[in-house]
């Protein structure tokens, strides 16, 4: 029993000093965030996230919930990796010194990589922290001699990882997330309670390693150096970019001065002077002098890299590791461990299987070329489903099929999210008022998809709508929609009243 629990209580060591990296690392954030958040409302603006959103930024449940998504990636990979180096110290290299040093290498140039633009003291700390506690973990709870640690130990949940990825290989396409979530995750409760933590608390942790290009609001300081008509001219356009300008005194992502030099401007942030531009680069391309901002200021380049790579290797494996050990308990009482471990493996692979099949299905979906629409009124929520991602993806009106067969009213999520984003093609009359019906629907995945085709109908009369929507949502996830659309209808910040030269 002690070699099936090896591998999982080990990674579960460094899951757990991932977890407490990770909180403080979005707690830190979340303050960041709440300081911004409160100097843009005391400005004027629309603030996203908004006010009932910010309540929950010092709260350290946010920051718990919000860190499971760095804990489930980069501390997945970082965890896994470190399993793996012990356990080939160990068997394949005998414990020699010189692969130690090897090691050792390694992690000093992953560190190196990571601050390459830099230091970024938070990123460092996850390859600090959880090599060093999960690589302590993982050499004292190495079993003696067991089947673990031999060749054929490791041969039956090798292959069956190998034959699971092959399997789902199957469905590896663009559509691949899409359809695990529109046929496996929404299908069932365990599946949408997933998806709706994920909506929920990722943007918390998203916040805390986008780069300033990427956030989506800005904030700005107009020093009192500038002329006038500079300072004018400034205002508008940053605040058209979104790089909202606060009053001096607030702390701000970016502040603009005057340089020593007549008609240039300083650019920095809150140490140094960052960029020393002309006056007529920042006012005829200010989206290419503050995306050069941004990139010297971006420090998690490379920790974003990592963080994704964790997500897409390392977790899947550590699930398949914790799912092999838990299937293996009872045959391991009465077998020996081959024969075990062979059990065990067509178990994981049985299990893998039986949650490929919907996805499966939603990836071989066809539809009669002829007449697609078809589609919509089958007794299939799988060809319903594909009927309206093919509309969507077709640009066909649709909506006098949706009210003929009351898709608006679809017990199925997916349904009712599609059929919003194939709404914003219809030039039915009614097809607004069914997306404001959709905007207003319990599950924030679907008002987040009508806010998005309201904005992509260019109807200057949805505008106010969505700011309401913006204004009095609880959902961080629909508010950022919400803006996103208004950003495509067109609309802009209006100037704080809070601003004077």
């Amino acid at each position: 029993m002690k070699r099936l629990l090896y591998a999982p209580t080990v990674l579960l060591v460094g899951l757990l000093s991932a977890q407490i990296v990770a909180t403080t690392h979005v707690y830190l954030s979340n303050l960041d965030l709440l300081e911004a958040t409160e100097a843009v409302i005391r400005s004027g603006y629309l603030a996203v996230p908004n006010a009932r959103v910010a309540e929950l930024l010092n709260r350290l449940g946010s920051a718990i919930a919000g860190g499971l998504f760095f804990t489930l990636s980069i501390g997945a990979g970082l965890s896994l990796a470190t399993l793996i180096g012990v356990w080939l110290w160990d068997r394949l290299f005998q414990r020699r010194r010189k692969t130690i040093f090897l090691y050792l290498l390694l992690w000093m140039a992953t560190l190196v990589l990571i601050n390459e633009n830099g230091l970024n003291l938070m990123a460092s700390a996850y390859l600090v922290v959880v090599p060093l506690i999960t690589g302590v973990a993982a050499f004292q709870l190495l079993p003696v001699r067991t089947t673990l640690i031999s060749p054929t130990g490791v041969f039956w949940p090798v292959s069956a990882a190998i034959i699971l990825a092959l399997l789902w290989g199957l469905v590896l396409d663009r559509h691949m997330f899409t359809n695990i979530r529109d046929h496996l995750l929404l299908g069932n409760r365990a599946g949408r309670l997933i998806t709706d933590a994920y909506y929920a608390y990722t943007l918390f942790p998203a916040e805390a390693f986008k780069s300033l290009e990427q956030k989506q609001i800005r904030t700005c300081v107009l020093d009192g150096s500038l002329e006038r008509s500079s300072w004018v001219q400034l205002e508008r356009a940053f605040r058209t970019l979104d790089c909202l300008p606060i009053p001096t005194g607030n702390p701000a992502d970016l502040t603009i001065g005057q340089a020593k030099e007549e008609k240039r401007f300083t650019l920095s942030n809150s140490r140094r002077t960052v960029m020393d531009v002309s006056q007529q680069e920042v006012l005829g391309s200010p989206g290419k002098v503050l995306a050069a901002y941004s990139q010297d200021q971006d420090r998690s380049r490379m920790f974003r890299t990592l963080t994704l790579a964790g997500l897409l290797l390392g977790f899947p494996l550590i699930l398949f590791t914790f799912l092999f050990s838990a299937l293996g308990w009872l045959p391991n009482l009465f077998l020996t461990a081959a024969v075990s471990d062979g059990v065990t493996a067509l178990l994981c692979i049985l299990a893998g299987g039986i949650l490929l099949i919907p996805v499966y299905q939603g990836h071989t979906a066809a539809l009669d070329p002829v007449n697609p629409a078809i589609g919509l009124p089958a007794a299939s929520a799988i060809t319903r489903i594909t009927a309206l991602r093919q509309a969507y993806e077709d640009r066909r009106d649709i909506a006098m099929d949706a009210k003929k067969f009351g898709l608006t009213k679809s017990p199925h999520i997916a349904e009712r999210y599609w059929l919003a984003r194939s709404l914003a093609y219809s030039r039915d009359p009614d097809a607004h008022a069914m997306l404001l019906s959709l905007a207003g629907d319990a599950v924030p995945i679907v008002v987040c998809q009508a806010l998005w085709a309201l904005g992509e109908r260019k109807n200057q009369a949805a505008v106010q709508a969505i700011i309401k929507q913006i204004s009095t949502s609880s959902h961080w996830y629909i508010q950022m929609y919400g803006y996103r659309a208004l950003r495509t209808l067109g609309w802009v910040q209006p100037r704080s009243p809070q601003l004077s030269y």
